[in-house]
């Protein structure tokens, strides 16, 4: 099963990455353009090999550590209920 937002999570994208809003808590977090690039993904219910090989393709001089950063990411995003199965 694939890694999603929750219904009462907004994602919305800035100049500089993007911005996730707790509706339930009113609480937000923002984020990066990596990071932003791995929600994309997420938002557009594809897997994270899609989010993996995403950021392969923007930042190929860390194509090694892509996959890595990808599942701690999701780890932070899972622990504080922003993303969900």
């Amino acid at each position: 099963m694939a890694w999603r937002l929750p219904a009462h999570v907004t994602f919305t994208e800035t100049d500089t990455g993007a911005v996730l809003l707790d509706n339930r808590r009113g609480r937000y977090w923002q984020t990066n353009d990596t990071a932003a690039i791995v929600l994309k993904c997420l938002v557009a219910e594809e897997d994270l090999e899609s989010a993996v090989a995403a950021l392969r393709e923007r930042y190929p001089d860390a194509a090694e550590r892509a996959a890595d950063d990808v599942r701690r990411m999701v780890d932070k995003l899972a622990a504080a209920k922003l993303v969900i199965r």
